[in-house]
């Protein structure tokens, strides 16, 4: 037969793994719901050629260049804290916010920015580019 004291014990323990496995659930929950959804940009086959023919060019939050045959996109949120970064006089990219810099692929060059700029997938439907995020 076990003490009162053993009981309560037991009971504290239980109580305890009860909570810690609540705790869990709600935060694995929490985290999944956070992730954002892909987001879709749809881009006219005039901009994304006149993007290209420009050497780059600004479409809404993404930056359009590359070749006529597979133009590439970036997302122009800088990866450190979100602030929308610009182009750099000596080419590349540049955060305002906390000095991030970027080259014109997105590679990270300096900065609290730990990554590189988002590169969108961009794929054609009909008469137009869609491009994902």
């Amino acid at each position: 037969m076990s003490s009162r004291r053993d009981f309560l014990g037991e009971l504290w323990r239980g109580t305890g793994g009860a909570l810690l496995a609540a705790s869990a659930l709600i935060l694995h929950r929490a985290l999944r719901a956070a992730a954002p959804a892909p987001r879709e940009t749809t881009l006219s086959a005039e901009a994304v050629s006149r993007a290209i023919a420009e050497g780059g060019a600004e479409w809404g939050d993404l930056f359009v260049t590359g070749p006529p045959s597979a133009p590439a996109a970036l997302s122009l949120a800088c990866t450190h804290l979100g602030c929308r970064v610009r182009p750099a006089s000596s080419g590349g990219f540049a955060c305002p916010c906390h000095g991030s810099r970027f080259t014109a692929d997105g590679s990270r060059t300096a900065g609290p920015a730990r990554a590189s700029l988002s590169r969108a997938l961009l794929e054609r439907r009909g008469a137009s580019w869609v491009a994902r995020l």
